[in-house]
């Protein structure tokens, strides 16, 4: 027979033998790595995904808190784990298409090692302030930050919000001092006791706090306010034109996961997605489920990270 003749028969066994991997997965216990210190947004978002994939996967699925690095530590560790399936990072978009402009040497590809399954939710930023601050604006906060050069500091737990504070300086023309952490709790905590004035933080961090009147939340930094403070209002309305900033979290594999793997992964987080309890609870932690295909998700990581190649040199930011 020719080659052509067994050309039908040999795709045939590829397609059963593809199939017969997503049947099988998993067939152990699944590591979900978050690159960053426990209690923040993302080990929140990524732990109650984690709960309901264990339902529907049938076996474990354990949470690995993996900070440091400015969160390349537990991402390299993905990138450089067995395609299986059984290594899956929880990652804010940063770390993706943010570190690669602010690091010279970055020890994985954001896009050559990673296949990027799904995108889980989007998520803005909160400005908050210790209440010591005495600023109750937007204006106000710029007004005494230019009165006092140098004085004033920010905290921040991720390069995103680092980011995000940095374009802020940069719009307004202030001089605040930039306080890295290594997980957005740790910069909570400096937060609350007044160690630090200010910080761009995620709404899971600050809520319970701004309920509790021990931080005072000035403005958000989406396009339209949030359901969780509906009465804090965005940048451009607080004076501060043009100014948008937001992240995303996500699953990714390492390069050379099973495409029927990768299909299957993407459908079980997109089922839990969509479940009204976690919808629910998700919303609670300030930010939004939104769920992207693997070409979806992939295409909008490139185009964030295009626009923080051309965005962060023009804020003064180089990689170190």
């Amino acid at each position: 027979m020719s080659y052509w003749g067994r050309l039908p028969a040999f795709l045939g066994f590829i397609l059963i033998a593809s199939s017969a991997t997503a049947q099988g997965y998993p067939g152990k216990p699944v590591h979900l790595v978050v690159p960053y210190a426990a209690g923040g947004t993302t080990d929140i978002v990524c732990r109650l995904i984690a709960q309901k994939l264990v339902d529907r996967l049938g076996q474990p699925v354990v949470v690995e808190n993996r900070p440091g690095g400015d969160a390349l530590i537990g991402t390299d560790a993905v990138a450089k784990a067995a395609p299986g399936g059984y290594a899956l990072l929880c990652t804010a978009s940063s770390a993706i298409t943010i570190l690669p402009h602010t690091h010279k040497r970055l020890p994985y590809d954001p896009f050559k090692d990673f296949v990027h399954v799904v995108q889980t939710t989007y998520n803005p930023y909160v400005l908050a302030v210790n209440p010591s601050v005495p600023a109750a604006t937007v204006a106000e906060l710029v007004a005494l930050a230019r009165s006092k050069p140098g004085q004033l500091t920010y905290a921040t737990g991720s390069a995103s919000g680092g980011i995000t504070g940095e374009l802020f300086k940069f719009v307004t023309r202030t001089d605040i001092v930039y306080v890295p952490y290594k997980g957005v709790a740790p910069a909570t905590t400096d937060l609350l006791s007044g160690q630090v004035n200010m910080m761009f933080a995620t709404f899971a961090n600050v809520i319970p706090y701004v309920k509790a009147g021990k931080l005072r939340p000035l403005a958000v930094t989406g396009g339209q306010r949030s359901v969780a403070l509906p009465e804090v209002p965005t940048m451009a309305e607080a004076g501060i034109k043009d100014f948008e900033a937001s992240g995303s979290y996500g699953i990714s594999v390492p390069r050379g996961t099973p495409t029927d793997i990768v299909r299957k992964l993407n459908g079980e987080v997109s089922a839990v997605l969509g479940a009204p309890d976690i919808v629910e609870k998700i919303l609670a932690q300030g930010v939004e489920p939104r769920i992207r295909s693997t070409q979806e998700y992939t295409a909008q990581l490139r185009a964030e990270f295009e626009k923080y190649r051309v965005l962060l040199p023009r804020i003064g930011i180089k990689p170190e």
